[in-house]
């Protein structure tokens, strides 16, 4: 083989290596952007919107989400009390109902939070690890206090909470009806007979708190 053949030969090799480098990394970047794009992004935390516009899930993002149902209809309301009859729209759906539905009778417990407020995003972890030990004794809600359901929703995909009854309260009209003041988090007990046994102001950091505010307010341990 001439020196000039050799030559070629590497020279062919050292290219087709640069080409199949090249096409790895193309698959890989796709790959990886594949990833990026199903991976939700959460809206920026900061001050909120002077001015945030109403908005809604669409169908197709509901379904697919698999958030858990409301409420059971099969189970009678909680129909006293201050918070019974409050309407929000459930994510899982896109349906309208109290909280005295979603209450059914049970122990109750409602965080107020918003997707701008970054206690609230620290807090939603505790909040769902908790209601896991609670199981069905306590009914969980969170309820996205802003009149963007979108963000709300991208919000909890992106931190992963799938697996805790959602609404929304796009008015932001529950902290004016209990009475508090105008921050976030927010988290109100509900005893399970409708009355309000304590609303907490401030951010719960942990399971074990969030287990000890319902122990202590409710008197349900886990």
């Amino acid at each position: 083989m001439s020196a000039s053949l050799r030559w070629s030969l590497v020279a062919l090799v050292a290219l087709v290596g640069v080409v199949v480098a090249l096409l790895s990394t193309l698959a890989d970047d796709d790959e990886a952007g594949g990833r990026a794009a199903s991976t939700p992004t959460a809206p920026p935390v900061g001050a909120p919107p002077a001015d945030e516009p109403q908005t809604v899930v669409d169908a197709g993002t509901r379904a697919s989400a698999g958030l858990p149902a409301c409420r059971d209809s099969a189970v009678p309301a909680t129909t006293d009390g201050p918070v019974a009859g409050f309407m929000v729209r459930c994510m899982d759906d896109g349906s309208t109902t109290t909280l005295g539905k979603i209450q059914a009778g049970r122990p109750m417990v409602v965080n107020l939070w918003a997707y701008w407020c970054e206690p609230c995003r620290r807090e939603l972890p505790a909040i769902r690890d908790a209601q896991a030990a609670l199981g069905g004794d306590v009914a969980v809600v969170l309820s996205h206090t802003d009149p963007s359901e979108t963000k709300g929703f991208d919000t909890l995909a992106a931190l992963g909470i799938d697996d805790l009854i959602s609404v929304s309260d796009q008015d932001e009209e529950l902290p004016t009806l209990l009475g508090a003041p105008p921050v976030l988090p927010l988290t109100v007990f509900v005893r399970a007979d409708g009355t309000v046994a304590h609303v907490l102001v401030e951010p719960m950091d942990s399971e074990r708190d969030v287990l000890d505010a319902v122990e202590e307010y409710l008197g349900v341990a886990a």
